[in-house]
């Protein structure tokens, strides 16, 4: 037993406390106590009378009260013992104060009081987990041991868990010091926007029956969607969009430039309460691509087998398995076409012509399935008014699909003293070519009419009264006056087709300057527009359509392009913008900066920048800024990105703390900025973080 004494005038009074047993379940405490009374010195002193007063108060309560008779002659005299239940605080910690009276009452001694403060041994209360109490991959589907740190031996626990905010499941009573459990898939139910979230945890302590001290809640566990749970869909179909190539063609078979696949993803699902956000399918090693259910993968420009890849995306952001499916793309060109024109020499008043003519081959099945058709038109020169000529120079050919120096009679009767514009057609199941030739008059040295137009090396017919009509070159001092027309008189451009702008860019050869149409295929900008077309193969005789274009919108915009060294009229290379040192100052920076809403505790800095967010035209983000004062703990929110800032798919990119070393955050998709390591809270900075969308 502890001793405590006071004494008054030689009289002591002494109190003994002692910690006797404990009831778990009461959360109390027995004490035992016993009071006496002792002297220094040999000198006897008593009182009989019963008229001396004592009392003891624990934690302030009354405990005892007596007017015990005593003596005294040094040794120790005892005047009450007893024993008294004190309760612990919920903790099961106490310490309690206590305080007792003594009035001897004998004319010698005055009144002696004793106090102090008692310390008990704590009571174990509730069980806790620990920060390291859980074990597992932290995986839904997976295996996870609970470990519970008991504070008795005697104490049986009941537990719940939830997974993303789901209701508590319940897994039961009587365990001990651990429970395993696996979190069921069907949780991620609860989480259809992100792959990861956190668990909670309630442990409930019991000894026997009764229930002792409160819930304990662990919260926060970090939890993952396992890889498995993706979307999914069942396959793909293809579509040739092109009526005349799908007539034409079955199976995966397609054509060059012609062939406009159409994609369909068939039944695409999500996993356990996902939604498909997104659609990809993707020619291999092409820049073809589509991102959404039924779109089209656009131009191939190639020919041969090829690799159609395939996936979709969830509210996760998780991305299904690949589908592969071969197609085969037959090569197709434009139809070609060149060809002289002649009088005979029996009959000038007959044109002969020598075609070349030529069209893509479509092998399918051992059969050739393009037709080339060729047709020819006549008018003199100077009038529209054409008329088709049905000779034997025409004809529709279903079995070959070239024509070479191969020399026809056109049927007209076409006088020797007119010249003519001879325009042939080449038609395949696609597309067409046009190719025009003079025929001039019959051959003379010099001729004149009456309006003084001269002719010379022909018949005089072009030009008005007083015109020089040449049928070769013309030379000043030894040099050849260039044939070809770059401009209209006035200086005017020239108009495409007669037409009064141009309506395919795609398909010019003749050098010069045009005035585009907004609609115009070929149109970078869909404005309005100047047009300079330039080739090293001027007139196109040579067949090579080697070229470059210029584009000049009248919004500002400047395009360039290029066409391939090739014999194909619309083997154009994509258009490319020329912008200003203004209009990259502009764009480089397409929003402002706006600052990030901080959460946990987090806050701007005072002696630095607000953390800021903006995002450039082309789709980077940057972050700057400093923030101090948050949470630090793993997986703590500073703040959350907006939609239009966020990245596709969870990445990890590097801060600096306050010590000027790094501190590695997460940027999820759901847009939240997430501490991961080394962080502190005296100072973070966003400097210099970036990241494409």
């Amino acid at each position: 037993m502890a001793k405590f004494s006071n004494s008054n005038n030689s009289l002591y009074l002494n109190v003994y406390i002692d910690q006797g047993s404990q009831d778990i379940s009461a959360n109390s405490s027995t004490v035992n106590w016993r009071l006496t009374v002792s002297r220094t010195g040999g000198y006897y002193t008593f009182n009989k009378q019963g008229d001396s007063s004592l009392s003891l108060n624990l934690d302030g309560r009354n405990v005892h009260s007596s007017r015990p008779t005593w003596e005294t002659s040094g040794e120790e005299y005892t005047l009450a013992r007893g024993s008294s239940t004190i309760s612990h605080n919920s903790d099961g910690s106490k310490s309690f104060p206590f305080s007792c009276t003594f009035n001897p009452n004998n004319g010698i001694h005055g009144t002696i009081t004793v106090s102090s403060i008692f310390t008990l041994s704590p009571i174990a209360r509730s069980s806790w987990v620990n920060d390291n109490a859980l074990s597992g991959d932290r995986r839904l589907g997976s295996l996870h041991t609970l470990t519970i740190d008991r504070k008795s031996s005697s104490f049986t626990h009941q537990v719940w868990y939830r997974v993303f905010g789901s209701d508590w499941i319940d897994l039961g009573k009587n365990h001990t010091t651990s429970v395993s459990f696996v979190p069921s898939l069907e949780l991620a139910r609860h989480n259809t926007k992100a792959s990861s979230g956190t668990m909670d945890i309630c442990l409930r302590t019991y000894n026997g029956n009764t229930q002792v001290g409160n819930d304990v809640y662990s919260n926060g566990w970090y939890m993952t969607i396992p890889e498995s749970v993706k979307p999914t869909f069942t396959s793909l179909s293809l579509t040739d969009m092109n009526t005349a190539a799908r007539q034409l063609l079955n199976g995966n078979n397609f054509l060059q430039i012609i062939s406009d696949i159409q994609v369909n993803f068939t039944s695409p699902s999500g996993a356990y309460g996902s939604t498909i956000t997104g659609y990809r399918a993707e020619i291999v090693n092409k820049k073809n691509s589509v991102s959404e259910n039924g779109g089209r993968l656009g131009m191939m420009n190639f020919n041969g087998s090829a690799t159609i890849r395939a996936y979709v995306t969830d509210s996760r952001g998780r991305r299904s398995d690949t589908k592969d499916i071969t197609i085969n793309i037959i090569e197709y060109f434009a139809p070609s076409l060149s060809f002289s024109a002649i009088r005979t020499r029996e009959r000038p008043n007959i044109i002969q012509v020598v075609r070349n003519a030529k069209i893509a081959p479509i092998n399918l099945s051992g059969r050739q399935r393009n037709v080339m058709e060729l047709s020819f038109r006549v008018a003199q020169l100077g009038s529209s008014n054409y008329a088709t000529d049905n000779g034997s120079a025409t004809g529709t050919y279903t079995s070959i699909n070239t024509l070479v120096r191969s020399a026809a009679n056109m049927s007209g009767n076409y006088p020797a003293n007119k010249s003519f514009i001879v325009i042939g057609r080449l038609e395949d199941k696609f597309t067409s070519v046009e190719f025009s030739v003079t025929v001039a008059t019959e051959s003379v040295v010099m001729s004149y009419d009456k309006d003084g137009r001269v002719g010379v090396g022909k018949v005089a017919e072009q030009g008005s009264a007083g015109s020089l009509d040449v049928l070769g070159d013309i030379y000043a001092r030894n040099m050849p006056i260039q044939q070809y027309q770059l401009t209209r008189n006035n200086g005017a451009p020239l108009w495409f087709d007669g037409k009064p702008n141009v309506t395919n860019a795609n398909l010019l050869d003749q050098p010069g300057q045009y005035y585009i149409d907004p609609t115009a295929r070929g149109n970078p900008n869909e404005k309005w527009g100047y047009l300079f077309h330039y080739s090293n193969y001027g007139r196109n005789e040579g067949d090579y359509k080697e070229a470059i274009q210029l584009f000049y919108g009248n919004n500002g915009q400047v395009y360039f392009r290029h066409h391939r060294w090739s014999k194909t009229i619309d083997d154009w290379e994509n258009w490319i913008e020329y912008a200003t040192k203004d209009d990259v100052a502009r764009l480089t920076q397409s929003t402002p900066w706006q600052n990030l809403v901080l959460a946990n505790g987090w806050n701007h800095h005072q002696q630095y920048n607000n953390v800021q967010f903006s995002k450039s035209f082309d789709g980077v983000v940057y972050l700057r800024g400093s923030a101090n004062k948050g949470k630090i703990a793993k997986e703590t929110v500073i703040g959350t990105l907006p939609v239009g800032f966020r990245p596709s798919q969870s990445l990890y990119v590097s801060a600096l703390n306050n010590s000027y070393t790094v501190a590695i955050l997460g940027i999820y998709s759901n847009g939240n900025i997430v501490i991961k390591n080394n962080v502190d809270s005296t100072w973070l900075n966003f400097d210099n973080i970036s990241f494409k969308i």
